[in-house]
């Protein structure tokens, strides 16, 4: 028996464990983890038990400031050990975004310099406007891949981005590791490798906020310089709470967008160009901690920090493989049943290998009208779907992580066939 199988059909006493571990199953079919995943209870727990111990001993006190200090630790260590990267190139945000805006304000450009990056017909935005207004505020130059408007996926992505990547020397390349919209899985191994035999000089960015939690990811495999990824997705965590990850190698290259107390002091340095013999011939200046210290003046959301390192624990303890493979079983059943729907039209990756456990469907016929009132349908029964779009035309998502059943997607699938009938 294979293990998609395994993880699909057997562990019962374990898959039932999970199930109960997540409210939201005894209300809700939630099947939108690519947005915002629930909490399992021990993360719930993890954070009311840290409002009590800095309510009990106070949150300023020497006790507490130690135990912050380990926790600080012990979450960099956990989300190292999930990406495969060393505890000192972890820096806490507040979501995806402010890590893509960090490295986009943070690196030093010149006029001129070059970057590439997926087109804006599968980019999600979060990772397509802070390079546009880049090139914008620092006349860079920005060239897409596929240069057409064209959903492309698998070997024939990189076909497309070696085409363009081998017309210039670009000063960095940025793409998501899995679509948000059609679920596709991006070669970012086989870019990277491209990327850094090419030029090693050329940085490498990664969005990984639909892959961290639900795929295994190696930062070192994918010879990547900058991984973007949130808590609040597959990871189970809470909300405003994102990893920033930062190569050791390029760390001294980004600067921090902010600066405040905890991440840098203050230093006096000689005015060389000072005409006052007699003054001290000195000026107030400033100086960064050690990293990752130094990115962390904007950060205060230590409860998130607790439920995070909860959850990391909570998915580490099952294995991110064995999550894939247990999601990608459960995308397999709502994908099949789909497919068998004459009416609908599924949008993903045309061979497995480069297929995620995202399910993105829309209509043949009247599309988008029909996606929006089969959302708000589906909705009032209960099941949660994302509503998204490719270029102008609306798509349904589904996004089942390893705590949904196998009777919720064969339940959902036929309440869709079912609203199908009704819809007009």
């Amino acid at each position: 028996m294979s293990n998609q199988e395994n993880v699909g059909t057997l562990d019962k006493e374990l898959l039932d464990s999970i199930n109960s571990d997540f409210y939201i199953t005894k209300k809700r079919t939630y099947l939108n983890n690519g947005s915002i995943s629930p909490l399992p209870i021990s993360s719930i727990k993890s954070m009311t038990d840290f409002n009590i111990r800095y309510s009990e001993v106070g949150p300023d006190s020497k006790e507490f400031t130690v135990y912050l200090d380990e926790l600080k630790l012990e979450t960099r260590k956990r989300v190292a050990n999930l990406i495969n990267g060393h505890e000192d190139e972890i820096i806490f945000t507040q979501s995806t975004t402010e890590g893509i805006n960090m490295i986009a304000s943070g690196l030093t450009w010149k006029d001129g310099n070059r970057l590439l990056i997926r087109n804006s017909l599968n980019e999600h935005f979060s990772n397509y406007l802070p390079w546009v207004r880049l090139s914008v505020d620092k006349n860079l130059q920005i060239r897409n891949f596929p240069e057409e408007k064209i959903e492309n996926y698998g070997n024939s992505l990189v076909e497309d981005f070696v085409n363009v990547y081998e017309k210039g020397t670009f000063n960095l390349v940025s793409t998501s590791h899995i679509i948000y919209n059609n679920g596709s899985i991006t070669p970012v191994e086989k870019i990277g490798n491209i990327i850094k035999k090419r030029n090693k000089g050329t940085l490498f960015s990664i969005d990984g906020a639909q892959s961290v939690g639900a795929m295994v990811t190696d930062v070192k495999k994918m010879k990547c310089d900058f991984l973007t990824f949130p808590s609040f997705k597959w990871l189970c965590g809470p909300l405003g709470v994102g990893i920033l990850y930062v190569k050791k190698q390029v760390m001294e290259d980004l600067n921090p967008v902010f600066i405040g107390s905890g991440t840098a002091s203050l230093e006096f340095v000689r005015d060389e160009k000072s005409k006052d013999i007699k003054s001290k011939r000195s000026k107030e200046s400033t100086k960064y901690l050690k990293y990752p210290d130094k990115y962390h003046a904007t950060f205060r959301n230590f409860p998130g920090l607790a439920g995070l390192e909860a959850s990391l624990r909570y998915l580490l303890r099952v294995g991110v493989q064995n999550i894939f493979q247990r999601n990608k079983y459960l995308a397999s059943i709502l994908r099949q049943e789909l497919k068998n729907m004459n009416d609908i039209t599924l949008h993903e990756a045309s061979t497995e290998e480069f297929r995620s456990s995202l399910v993105s469907f829309s209509f043949k016929k009247q599309n988008n009208g029909r996606i929006e009132k089969l959302n708000s349908r589906l909705q009032k029964e209960g099941v949660i779907l994302a509503e998204r779009e490719i270029g102008s035309r609306k798509i349904l998502r589904a996004s089942p992580h390893f705590y949904n059943s196998e009777d919720e997607m064969v339940k959902t699938a036929g309440l869709i066939k079912a609203l199908i009938r009704v819809l007009d």
